[in-house]
C-alpha cells in the first residue's frame, strides 16, 4: 500500500497544491441496510463464492463506518447500537476467513447467526441519512482483506491466544478488523473490537472519545491492542494518534501493535509526533505478494505471468528508457501480463514479443473488489462494444481479464488526422454513454486554480483568476460525464485495429481530481496533451462538436483549458517531489515546466478578454 491522502480538496504540505478528491455518497439507511440483506440472502444461497462473501465484508464496514460516523458525529463512544453492528462485521469476518480457508462446511452455524442480527429492533433506530465514504484500498489500491487475515495469524504464531483489543480506524479499518478479530476469535483468543475515527488536521490527527468509552478501554490495559487500518497515509498521524491515546490510557507501549498495509520506517511523516511514536511499535503486516504469488496457497494468477504495475508495462512498449513516458509508481493500479506457457517468458522474466500470438496473453488489471470491479467491467465491456477498448474476458477476485492487443503508443505530437478523427469520436461517446453526477462544485474547482496557480507560478494572478467566475454557470449547466480522465499520447495505441484508448476505465472514479466532470475537461486535455496547435485544437473542437452536437462548447473550453493545465501543474509537481533524484522525477520535473508555461500563456489571454 501506499502513503496518500482520503481527504477531499487535501494538500500536500511541502507541494502545497490541490491534488487528491474524494467520493462520499449520501444515504437512506434503511435502504442499505435492505440491500445488505439483499447480498446476505446470496450468500445464503451460494455461501462457497469467496467473492460474494468478501463483497458482504466489505458493504457492512461500509455501512457500521457511515452508521458510527452519523452517531459519534464529534467524538466516539459505544452505545448499543453500535455494538450490535460490531457483532454483525465480527460475523461478516468470520465467514470471510472461513471462505478464505476453504472451511465451508462450518459456515451455515454463522451465517444462521448473522441472519439474526440482522433482524434486530435496534436497526429501528438507525439515524435516517448516513454518509458513506469509498474504501479506497478496495476500490483502487489491491487491498485484500486476505493480506490482514494472515497478519492475524501471524500475531498467533508469535503472540499467542492472548487477551487482546482490536481497534479498526473507519472506514476501511472497520472490516479490516473485523478479519483480524474474527480470526483471534476462531483460535480461542479472548477478543473486544471497536471502530474509530481519528479527527482533525490530516497532519495532526487526535483520538476523542466519550468518557465512559475511555474508561471502558482503560479497564483493558493488561490485553493486546492491536490497531487496525489500511494506512499509515502522508503524515502517520492517524493510526499513531490512536496509540498514544491507548497509552495515556494505561497501555504498555510494547502491548500496542500496528496492523498496517504496509511498513514504512516513518522518517518520511508529516507529523513530527507521528515520527517519534511509529518506532515505539511494532508493526505486523503482510503483503499483497506474499499471500496470492508467492505461497501458491490462495493463487490468484495461477498462470505464468509479467508484472506490469509501477510503470513497468512500459518495457513493453518502448526500446530505450529515454523514452520513457513519466509514471508515478505509487499511483498506478496492479497489473499483470499473463501467459499460458513459462516458455514465452524469457531467462529475466520479460515476455518475448515474438511469441505473443501463439502464448494468447491476456491483460489482469485490478478493478476493484465487489461492486468497484463489476462497474468497470460494465464500463470496459460497454468501450469494447463501441470499438474503444480491449474486450473484457472476465472478472476474478477484482482484477479485470481483457485481451492483449499488441500495438504502438502514439508519441507527443505525432497527431494524424486518423487520430484527430478516433480523439473525437471517442470523446463524442463518452458524453453520451456515460452520464454521472458531478463531483467537483465550481467553487472546488475555483480554489484548485487559484492554490495551485498561487504554489506554482506565483501569488500575482489572482485578478486574473477572479475573471474566471463569469463562467460559474456554463459550469453549472455543463452536462458531467464519466470522464476519461488520462488523454495522454501514450495512453494512445496504434493497432492493427485502428486507435485504441489504454487506461480508459478508471480516472473518473479514484481518488483524485475531479472526478466526473464536464466532457471539457477531456478535450483539453487532448489539446495540451498533443501540443496541439491553434489551427488543429479548432478543427479538433469543431469535429467534436459536430459529432457531439454540444452547442456551446467554445464558451466552455476556456475555463477548463485553465483547470486542466493547474490540476495538471498541481499533480506533476507532487509527483517531482515524491520521486526525487529517479528518472521519473526528472521526467515530472520537465512537465511542470512546460504546463507553468502553458498556464501563463493562457492565463495572459484571460486577461486580454480573449477567448
Amino acid at each position: 500500500m501506499i502513503p496518500r491522502s482520503p481527504i477531499k480538496g487535501f494538500r500536500d504540505r511541502s507541494v502545497d497544491m490541490i491534488v487528491y478528491g474524494g467520493e462520499e455518497e449520501s444515504l437512506d439507511s434503511l435502504k442499505r441496510l435492505s440491500e445488505i440483506q439483499a447480498l446476505f440472502l446470496s450468500c445464503e444461497r451460494d455461501f462457497c463464492n469467496h467473492d460474494l462473501l468478501s463483497e458482504l465484508l466489505i458493504e457492512w464496514g461500509i455501512f457500521e463506518s457511515a452508521v458510527a460516523d452519523a452517531v459519534c458525529p464529534d467524538r466516539d463512544s459505544n452505545p448499543p447500537l453500535l455494538q450490535r453492528l460490531r457483532q454483525g462485521s465480527l460475523l461478516t469476518g468470520r465467514l470471510f476467513s472461513l471462505s478464505a480457508q476453504r472451511r465451508t462446511t462450518e459456515m451455515p452455524s454463522w451465517l444462521d447467526r448473522l441472519g439474526r442480527v440482522l433482524q434486530d429492533p435496534l436497526f429501528g433506530h438507525l439515524p435516517p441519512k448516513i454518509t458513506a465514504r469509498v474504501p479506497e484500498g478496495y476500490a483502487y489500491y489491491s487491498l485484500y482483506p486476505e493480506t490482514f487475515l494472515e497478519s492475524a495469524l501471524r500475531f498467533l504464531r508469535e503472540v499467542g491466544a492472548q487477551p487482546s483489543v482490536c481497534i479498526g480506524l473507519r472506514s476501511i479499518g472497520a472490516s479490516l478488523s473485523a478479519v483480524v478479530a474474527a480470526a483471534l476469535e476462531s483460535q480461542g483468543c479472548p477478543v473486544c473490537s471497536y471502530t474509530v475515527r481519528p479527527r482533525g488536521h490530516p497532519f495532526d490527527r487526535s483520538l476523542l472519545l466519550a468518557p465512559s468509552f475511555e474508561a471502558e478501554l482503560a479497564k483493558k490495559k493488561g490485553a493486546y491492542f492491536l490497531v487496525v487500518d489500511e494506512g499509515p497515509g502522508l503524515s502517520g498521524s492517524s493510526m499513531t494518534c490512536v496509540a498514544a491515546k491507548l497509552c495515556e490510557l494505561g497501555a504498555a507501549a510494547e502491548r500496542v501493535l500496528f496492523f498496517p498495509s504496509w511498513a514504512p520506517d516513518g522518517v518520511c511523516f508529516r507529523s513530527g509526533a507521528a515520527r517519534a511514536r511509529w518506532p515505539r511499535h511494532r508493526k505486523i503486516t503482510t503483503s499483497f505478494e506474499e499471500v496470492f504469488l508467492a505461497t501458491g496457497r490462495r493463487p490468484l494468477i495461477d498462470r505464468p505471468r509479467f508484472d506490469l504495475s509501477g510503470g513497468r508495462w512500459r518495457s513493453l512498449f518502448y526500446r530505450s528508457e529515454a523514452d520513457h513516458p513519466a509514471v508515478q509508481p505509487q499511483h498506478e493500479r496492479r497489473k499483470y501480463l499473463t501467459f499460458e506457457s513459462d516458455a514465452l517468458l524469457s531467462p529475466d522474466g520479460v515476455p518475448d514479443r515474438t511469441l505473443f500470438q501463439k502464448g494468447k496473453p491476456r491483460l489482469l488489471k485490478f478493478a476493484g473488489l465487489g461492486r468497484y470491479g463489476r462497474l468497470k467491467r460494465k464500463r470496459a465491456e460497454r468501450l469494447a462494444e463501441a470499438g474503444w477498448g480491449l474486450p473484457a474476458v472476465g472478472l476474478t477476485h477484482g482484477f479485470l481479464v481483457t485481451e492483449f492487443v499488441e500495438g504502438a503508443p502514439v508519441g507527443g505530437g505525432k497527431v494524424d488526422s486518423a487520430l484527430i478523427e478516433a480523439m473525437a469520436r471517442y470523446l463524442a461517446c463518452l458524453r453520451q454513454a456515460f452520464p454521472a453526477a458531478r463531483r467537483c462544485s465550481f467553487d472546488e474547482m475555483i480554489e484548485m486554480i487559484r492554490i495551485n496557480i498561487a504554489e506554482g507560478i506565483g501569488k500575482g494572478w489572482n485578478a486574473r483568476i477572479d475573471r474566471l467566475e463569469r463562467f460559474r454557470s456554463l459550469f453549472e449547466e455543463g452536462r458531467p460525464t464519466a470522464v476519461d480522465g488520462r488523454m495522454l499520447p501514450h495512453k494512445w495505441l496504434q493497432t492493427p485495429r485502428g486507435y485504441l484508448k489504454a487506461d480508459g476505465l478508471d480516472h473518473h472514479d479514484d481518488h483524485f481530481f475531479p472526478g466526473c466532470q464536464d466532457i471539457v475537461w477531456d478535450l483539453a486535455g487532448s489539446c495540451v496533451e498533443f501540443a496541439f496547435s491553434s489551427l488543429e485544437e479548432e478543427g479538433f473542437l469543431r469535429r467534436y462538436q459536430a459529432l457531439a452536437k454540444d452547442r456551446d462548447l467554445f464558451d466552455r473550453f476556456p475555463f477548463y483549458k485553465v483547470a486542466y493545465l493547474a490540476y495538471r501543474l498541481g499533480y506533476v509537481s507532487l509527483a517531482a517531489e515524491t520521486l526525487g533524484a529517479a528518472p521519473d522525477g526528472a521526467r515530472f520535473r520537465s512537465l511542470s515546466r512546460r504546463y507553468r508555461s502553458l498556464l501563463i500563456v493562457e492565463l495572459s489571454r484571460r486577461s486580454t478578454g480573449s477567448v
